[in-house]
């Protein structure tokens, strides 16, 4: 169970994950009583954004209403770079998910998640996680770059996307 710790004791196992090699992690998983899936995450995000990475993994802040909606519409500016393909985007805290809407027929929708983007503030800066879908659904850290400065740059690399992560289908 995971839910019982602190950030700072995910942030410890993280840091001790990443000095097991691959073979051993289940045994390591096992010997601590905690599932592989979380500690796989927990010390994937260290490796890539340090314990910033793991906090923009395990944590979820409300910022005041005024700075998310700003972040909001940074990000929905930015999102023009994908036109014609319509997104929107879902903020729920300090996590802000882009969807590409897909209008079936008039009254169907389909909102596929397309990436997320979730900011940790640290000594007065923003820094900025990229986050891809996995195929079971969870979010992932993006292993390009370890955090970004601004909405910008972190939607710049998804649209460069030179890891193929954020593929879209063709339209049609």
């Amino acid at each position: 169970m995971t839910d019982g710790l602190s950030i700072e004791q995910k942030i410890d196992y993280a840091v001790a994950a990443s000095d097991v090699g691959v073979e051993e992690l289940d045994v390591f998983c096992e010997s601590q009583g905690l599932p592989l899936g979380a500690v796989t995450a927990w010390s994937t995000a260290y490796e890539l954004g340090g314990k910033l990475g793991v906090q923009s993994m395990v944590l979820q802040w409300q910022p005041a209403r005024r700075r998310a909606r700003v972040w909001s519409e940074d990000l929905k500016a930015q999102l023009r770079a994908f036109r014609p393909r319509p997104m929107r985007v879902r903020a729920d805290g300090n996590r802000f998910t882009v969807e590409e809407v897909k209008m079936l027929t008039e009254k169907s929708i389909i909102y596929t998640p397309f990436f997320e983007l979730r900011v940790i503030e640290e000594q007065g800066r923003e820094c900025w996680f990229l986050y891809w879908r996995r195929v079971d659904g969870s979010w992932w850290p993006y292993a390009g770059r370890g955090h970004f400065d601004s909405i910008d740059e972190a939607v710049a690399e998804v649209v460069a996307d030179p890891y193929q992560c954020f593929r879209l289908h063709p339209l049609n």
